[in-house]
């Protein structure tokens, strides 16, 4: 499986992000992106196009508040200023969206579809 429908191209996620991914191995389908807010919220979001998955780590200061990767990836989007991440696997829908606006938000949902 490959990471292949609907995905943002290097421009769209400089945009985004407003910044150059901090690490990046084209060879490898890795791209890694880290932005912060003013209350000093940070995201790390990276993705792997060859295995299909994003990962989200949510950090303030020096601890680490949440860490979620998900695999079966099938589409990444901006929608409304959003970023969107949609996946698929056998029975359940996943959707990752995150805002960076004036405060970082950053939501995982499920639904189990069977």
């Amino acid at each position: 499986m490959a990471f292949q429908v609907d995905v943002l191209d290097d421009a769209e996620l400089l945009e985004f992000f407003g910044a150059e991914p901090v690490a990046r191995v084209v060879e490898d389908g890795y791209w890694c992106y880290q932005v912060s807010d003013a209350r000093g919220v940070e995201l790390r979001f990276s993705f792997n196009l060859y295995e299909a998955s994003v990962q989200t780590v949510v950090s303030l200061g020096n601890s680490q508040i949440a860490s979620v990767s998900q695999e079966g990836a099938e589409r990444m989007l901006l929608r409304d200023g959003k970023l969107r991440c949609e996946f698929f696997t056998s029975g359940m829908k996943t959707a990752l969206t995150i805002e960076i606006g004036g405060e970082l938000s950053i939501v995982w949902s499920s639904l189990r579809t069977k």
